[in-house]
């Protein structure tokens, strides 16, 4: 049953990306793209081989089978624009099944300001926000392989229209036997589609392919990570693909003080306007551990736009 299911896996992240291809430009729900985690994003979403963290769950949910005790998790991140954005998550082993875990997701796009169809102000607002909300289970292959799965519910409305889709995510983490500390990852997320559209055609989801490794070093306090984001999108050649990459690493400085760096070339590719904005795609963060609790926090530069800053609480019971 296990080699079946590491086959099937398998054959969805290899296939998954050709077959149900969609660009950045043309997706519905952008926020089932958002990493809500300050851990991952102060790497610039190159930790796809976090482990044993229930608050990167959707960023790779392979990484929880690592949990040996239930986690929770609440984020908040202060978005551009003052959009606000949350997660809230919970994880607990399961014996027979594996590592249960639920998490909810919210985007807030507060009070909106109406026009005409000449942009003209009628004065009267609206509001727009988006809910999400996942179950996952993951597990051991073997003693190299873990798997995960999550089932996304998807909800978006915009004043008084309403859409509506169903997701899934899937990741496979390799622990090389080869070599200690050595770990392997590839998901697949947000492959699925929309049932209920605002007034017109259903959109493709924002569903990418991504590739990671990491390193714990032996003689140095430092776990480094590389990922290659988004292989799904058409590019223009073999090249291109391997520009959309996050590169970072997660210090460790004590027992109880983790910093974290990271640069996403993407972004600062997408970003830079100018030579004054030189500075997109950097982040950086801190974890701070304190008994059973780790309180994160990460600053992410997104150039001319502006900063995202993220900030949560992560527990083990």
């Amino acid at each position: 049953m296990r080699h079946f299911m590491l086959r099937y896996i398998i054959l969805l992240l290899v296939l998954g990306g050709n077959l149900f291809a969609g660009g950045r430009l043309t997706a519905g729900f952008e926020f089932l793209r958002t990493d809500f985690s300050p851990r991952t994003s102060a790497t610039s979403g190159a930790f796809l081989t976090a482990r044993g963290d229930v608050g990167t769950v959707l960023t790779n949910p392979a990484g929880m089978v690592f949990a040996e005790n239930q986690q929770f998790v609440f984020y908040y991140s202060n978005y551009l624009l003052d959009i606000n954005g949350g997660l809230a998550a919970y994880a607990r082993p399961v014996k027979g099944l594996g590592i249960l875990s639920v998490a909810v997701t919210y985007f807030d796009y507060g009070n909106l300001e109406e026009t005409n169809r000449f942009a003209e102000k009628t004065g009267n607002t609206f509001s727009a926000n988006d809910f999400a909300l996942a179950v996952g289970l993951s597990d051991h292959l073997d003693k190299n392989f873990s798997y995960g799965v999550n089932i996304k519910y998807a909800f978006s409305r915009i004043e008084n229209y309403n859409a509506s889709a169903v997701a899934a995510d899937f990741g496979l983490m390799y622990a090389a036997p080869f070599e200690d500390n050595l770990y392997f990852a590839v998901t697949l997320l947000n492959l699925g589609t929309n049932f209920e559209t605002y007034a017109g055609p259903k959109e493709p989801l924002p569903m990418s392919l991504n590739l990671g490794v990491s390193k714990i070093l032996a003689h140095l306090p430092l776990e480094w990570s590389v990922s290659l984001r988004n292989l799904n999108e058409p590019r223009e050649s073999l090249g291109d693909y391997f520009k959309d990459f996050s590169v970072g690493g997660e210090f460790r400085l004590s027992e109880s003080l983790r910093l974290r760096l990271g640069y996403d070339n993407g972004l600062n590719k997408d970003h830079k306007t100018n030579n004054t904005q030189r500075f997109g795609g950097l982040s950086a963060g801190l974890g701070i551990y304190w008994n059973k609790y780790r309180v994160d926090y990460s600053y992410s530069n997104y150039g001319a736009l502006g900063a995202i800053h993220r900030i949560g609480i992560v527990g083990r019971l």
